[in-house]
């Protein structure tokens, strides 16, 4: 039988508290995973795998917040594309779905940051940020997320830079200047957002940038 495929523009602006939630998962995930395992040399893959499964962890745990079992968490889902299938689909690192009207879907990218060949070029690059701006991940949203995994300097240090990055490459990541500090939770007071234009999914996209300290 003949399903039809949600229109590109079938979800408009997320609602706050989801996009709450969804933060407060990331964070509970990401302070589990600081409590039992080093992340300063590890691949990015594997750092994605222990949130991920902090968080499941923490869905299945007895005495969760009421509001988590709106959600599921998935590592490296494929994704739809027009003329793709099977296991060519594009993969982004996770996605945290809710429930809710329309089954939302949160759609993260995530780069390790470190000196020594796992810099900003990587992070802002057509297989981080540009995955997004190309409309390959989260074509049918206005908003999605990149995850940094700090492995040396500091988070503060690498968001100068990667601003500064985004800055300099303004014309080629299509830029809508400018960049915007918002704190959406305190467990992440260094967030900030770019908004930039995207040509195959009709409208923009605003990027949330959000780094996870690893060093230790």
């Amino acid at each position: 039988m003949k399903t039809s495929k949600p229109s590109a523009r079938s979800f408009g602006p997320f609602v706050n508290v989801f996009r709450v939630q969804v933060r407060q998962l990331i964070a509970w995930g990401y302070e589990n995973v600081c409590r039992r395992a080093r992340c300063n040399s590890e691949e990015e893959p594997a750092i994605t795998g222990f949130i991920t499964e902090a968080i499941n962890d923490l869905l299945r745990a007895p005495g969760c917040p009421s509001w988590s079992v709106h959600y599921s968490v998935h590592e490296d889902p494929p994704v739809e594309k027009e003329g793709v299938s099977g296991k060519s689909r594009p993969r982004p690192d996770m996605i945290i779905e809710a429930n809710f009207e329309g089954r939302p879907q949160y759609i993260f990218e995530a780069k390790r940051l470190r000196k020594g060949g796992y810099g900003v070029d990587k992070y802002v690059g057509s297989a981080g940020m540009g995955c997004f701006i190309s409309g390959l991940y989260a074509s049918r949203y206005v908003e999605a997320a990149m995850l940094g995994y700090v492995q040396s300097d500091s988070p503060a240090q690498w968001k100068d830079v990667i601003k500064e990055a985004i800055d300099r490459r303004g014309n080629s990541l299509r830029l809508v200047p400018p960049q915007r500090d918002v704190i959406v939770i305190d467990a992440f007071p260094l967030e900030w957002c770019s908004e930039h234009q995207r040509d195959k999914a009709g409208y923009p996209i605003t990027i949330y940038h959000l780094l996870l300290n690893c060093c230790t």
